[in-house]
C-alpha cells in the first residue's frame, strides 16, 4: 500500500524544499516576464479594431466595384432599349438628347426596288441581245452623258496621249474596242 500512495504522490512531495523553492522562483519569473512583455490591452483592441475596419473597407470596395459592374451591364441595356424602343426614347429621352436620325420614307419597298431593278437588267439585256447598242449608238450615249457616268474611266484618254503609235488607231483595233465594249455594258447591266 505504501508504493501506491507514493505513485500517486505528486511531483511536488518529491522535491525537496530548495528544489521547490527554485522551481517557485523560476515559475513567478516566467509569469512575470509574460507580464512584463505582453502587449497592452489598447494595443489588443487596436489591432481588432484595424482587422475589423480592413474587413469593413474591403466590404465597401466590394459593393463599389458590384455598383459599378451594374452600372456598365445597365448602361448596355439601356442603350440598346433607347436605340431599339421609339416609345421608350419619346418617353424618356429630351429631345435636346434625342441625336437619333429618322429613316426617309421611301417610295419603294426593298422587295418593290429589287424587282425593279431585275427589270431593267432584263430590259437592258433584251436590248443588247437585239442588236439596239451598236458602236454609233454607244458613242453617242458617250458623248451625251460625258462626265456623268464616265464607265471606262480617263484610261482611255491617257493611253491616246502617251501612245505616239498608230498602230491602235487602225479600223480593226477600233472595232475591237467597240465589240469590247458591247460585251461589256450588256453585261454591267
Amino acid at each position: 500500500s505504501s508504493s501506491s500512495s507514493s505513485s500517486s504522490s505528486s511531483p511536488s512531495s518529491k522535491m525537496t524544499a530548495a528544489e521547490r523553492e527554485a522551481a517557485r522562483r523560476e515559475a513567478n519569473e516566467k509569469l512575470r516576464e509574460y507580464h512584463i512583455n505582453r502587449p497592452p490591452l489598447e494595443v489588443i483592441y487596436q489591432s481588432k479594431r484595424r482587422s475589423r475596419q480592413r474587413e469593413t473597407e474591403h466590404g465597401m470596395q466590394l459593393t463599389l466595384l458590384g455598383a459599378f459592374l451594374a452600372a456598365f451591364a445597365g448602361a448596355v441595356a439601356l442603350g440598346r432599349k433607347i436605340a431599339l424602343d421609339d416609345d421608350f426614347r419619346g418617353k424618356y429621352v429630351p429631345s435636346w438628347y434625342d441625336f437619333s436620325i429618322k429613316k426617309p420614307k421611301s417610295e419603294f419597298t426593298r422587295d418593290e426596288r429589287h424587282e425593279s431593278l431585275v427589270n431593267m437588267q432584263i430590259d437592258l439585256h433584251q436590248r443588247a441581245i437585239r442588236g439596239e447598242f451598236t458602236p454609233e449608238r454607244l458613242e453617242q450615249m458617250r458623248q451625251r452623258f460625258a462626265g456623268i457616268d464616265d464607265l471606262e474611266g480617263d484610261d482611255d484618254d491617257d493611253d491616246d496621249d502617251d501612245d505616239n503609235d498608230d498602230d491602235d488607231d487602225t479600223a480593226e483595233g477600233t472595232k475591237e474596242k467597240e465589240s469590247n465594249a458591247v460585251a461589256g455594258s450588256a453585261w454591267r447591266n
